[in-house]
């Protein structure tokens, strides 16, 4: 048991390890390609992206959700490899589908984003997603190998094609033609590699069609493909619309503007090394337990996100400008929006719901979130203009988490004000707003800009800005640490 829980922690610490780096490394790609192509290559490249996913959500039917179960329940090899030749046979069939599918929406898709230059990447659109679920579909299967080594090498070798595409063509000043060539046969590479993996892991596939097992699959996967589908849908919706009502120019900033920067990494890597406890309170039917627990992880994750998100509205002008160039700064307010949602990443609010195997409610309450940021999509666009999305997105989710919340202190007996640790996170609010608010005016004394001077400046001011709030969090922080150190000496 004790090896067991050693081999647990090693498998955590080496993928949240390879997701920073691969992180990390995708935020360079996208710094480097916002900085070497246009807005309007940026902007087709975005809607490209944004037809794939949507694309996949919807048609995979939630086949990549599926491998994990029926890979833990295959008793032999010989299952197992039965399962893998039928998931991929029909997967592949899937995803060429929707190449196919994609193809002939062409005219539409040009139509709705209102890009004429859609119809140059037809081959983007047609290959990119079996490439996608390829290459997304690898970590589940490697994880329950144990290949958890094999797959940070595979993760990170996938991030650096990327980067090395955009380096490539910067360096001989090719077009965005060739980026998008060079960077779809990096997919290509990674998607065919990942059949060589199962293939040395079985010892061979076949192209199988077995009617019996694919229902049984089917049945399993697409609950959770309908759930996946009301997410993505939630998290895209807006640049769905800007995509629609602006041009491709604008569609490319506000890509940029609302991608969430991963200090949550740090977060909920702390978050996965208490909450595995959770669920064992609540098993044993130790409610109160189980809520003080999560409200340690909370506050934890909130003290790191709220001073995030501090900086992040403070110096929006100089990071944007960091991040992607001054050409991206009219995102600015839509940025400062996004921002607010890191955190909501605090935690995972139906943390409870789920351990109580309470699924229904986290559905319907995706399906609420959903139908609330349509609506609100519509109504602030009408009332802010451009940053009337990014409001709809940040209140929508905030409203799906309290709506969790509600339910999960039903569910326990428990009064909201204690499901979660608010007066605490109150405190540790006033105290960003008490460095934030000085901080905010003496960037408007300073005349604080964008150019090369200004950020350095803005770096100095982040840093006493850091140096401030870690004396004023002290003995918390000292509290959390002693916390940690509790826990994993028990965890020994």
């Amino acid at each position: 048991m004790k090896d067991n829980k050693a081999s647990i922690a090693n498998d955590a610490v080496v993928l949240t390890t390879a997701k920073i780096v691969t992180t990390l490394i995708g935020l360079l790609s996208s710094m480097l390609l916002a900085r070497f192509r246009t807005l309007e290559e940026y902007g087709t490249y975005s809607q490209i992206l944004l037809v794939v996913n949507l694309a996949v959500s919807l048609f995979t039917l939630g086949l990549p959700n599926s491998m994990n179960y029926f890979l833990v329940h295959s008793e032999t090899g010989g299952e197992r490899k039965h399962f893998l030749s039928v998931y991929y046979t029909l997967n592949t069939v899937l995803c060429l589908a929707i190449g196919v599918v994609l193809w002939v929406c062409l005219p539409f898709l040009e139509s709705y984003f209102q890009n004429r230059n859609l119809s140059e990447f037809w081959f983007i659109l047609s290959v990119l997603p079996w490439t996608k679920v390829m290459i997304s579909g690898v970590s589940n299967l490697l994880v329950v190998y144990g290949k958890t080594g094999k797959l940070r090498v595979f993760n990170i070798i996938n991030s650096l094609i990327v980067l090395a595409a955009i380096l490539i063509v910067k360096v001989f000043e090719l077009s965005f033609r060739a980026y998008m060539l060079f960077f779809l046969a990096g997919e290509v590479c990674m998607a065919l590699w990942v059949y060589r993996i199962i293939w040395n892991m079985e010892g061979g596939l076949t192209c199988s069609f077995d009617k019996t097992l694919t229902l049984t699959i089917l049945q399993y996967s697409i609950p959770l493909g309908l759930s996946g589908l009301v997410g993505t849908l939630t998290i895209e919706i807006d640049k769905l619309m800007i995509g629609r009502l602006l041009d491709t120019e604008m569609l490319a900033i506000y890509t940029n503007a609302s991608k969430e920067l991963p200090f949550s990494i740090v977060a909920s890597s702390l978050t996965a090394v208490l909450l595995p406890q959770i669920a064992r309170k609540l098993k044993a039917k130790e409610s109160d337990e189980a809520v003080a627990l999560w409200g340690e992880v909370v506050e934890i994750s909130y003290m790191i996100l709220s001073f995030a998100v501090a900086v992040l509205i403070v110096f929006a002008p100089q990071i944007m400008t960091a991040l992607y160039t001054e050409k991206y700064i009219s995102g600015v307010g839509i940025f400062r929006i996004y921002s607010l949602v890191l955190l909501l990443r605090t935690t995972y609010f139906g943390m409870l719901l789920s351990s109580a195997a309470k699924t229904k409610l986290i559905f319907v309450s995706s399906v609420i979130t959903l139908v609330m940021n349509i609506i609100l999509n519509l109504l602030l666009y009408s009332v802010m203009g451009v940053e009337g999305p990014a409001l709809a997105t940040f209140l929508s989710i905030a409203i799906a988490a309290c709506l969790q919340l509600v339910a999960s202190a039903r569910l326990l007996h428990i009064p909201f004000r204690k499901i979660f640790p608010w007066w605490k996170l109150w405190k540790h609010t006033a105290i960003n707003l008490a460095w934030s608010i000085p901080m905010y005016a003496i960037i408007k004394v300073l005349k604080l800009g964008v150019g090369v001077l200004d950020i350095v400046v803005a770096i100095g001011l982040i840093i006493a800005a850091f140096i401030v709030y870690a004396f004023a969090e002290r003995k918390y922080i000292i509290l959390v640490t002693n916390l940690l150190k509790g826990k994993k000496k028990n965890a020994d």
